[in-house]
């Protein structure tokens, strides 16, 4: 499950922005996770439990937003929406591969909020 280091190491910089501001909580988290990223968001909500007891993070929201995933099609040049099911990108228009994979890979921390 390599959603608990994913978490681990998203925990550790929150807790360091934490301590920047001089905040006494997090209240909320956010994170951006692509659909090809392979991150499970229902294991990454129970890591964030897990590795969050006893920080200041504890008890805090976790909101986990979806990127879904965008090619682009050097035939039609034009970026095109593709599924987590698809393991070949294939332009819906011109039936071109592409592998020119322009967003759905992100895991980022987007957004903290602290009291």
């Amino acid at each position: 499950m390599h959603e608990l280091g994913i978490m681990e190491s998203a925990l550790g910089l929150v807790q360091r922005c934490a301590a920047e501001r001089n905040a006494r909580r997090v209240e909320r988290v956010v994170l951006r996770i692509g659909t090809l990223s392979g991150v499970d968001p229902d294991s990454l909500r129970f890591a964030f439990e897990v590795v969050s007891r006893g920080t200041s993070a504890e008890g805090a929201d976790l909101d986990i937003e979806s990127v879904p995933a965008t090619a682009y099609c050097k035939g039609c040049q034009e970026e095109f929406t593709a599924t987590a099911a698809d393991f070949v990108l294939r332009c819906p228009n011109c039936s071109v591969l592409c592998g020119d994979v322009r967003r759905g890979r992100e895991i980022e921390l987007s957004r903290l909020e602290f009291t």
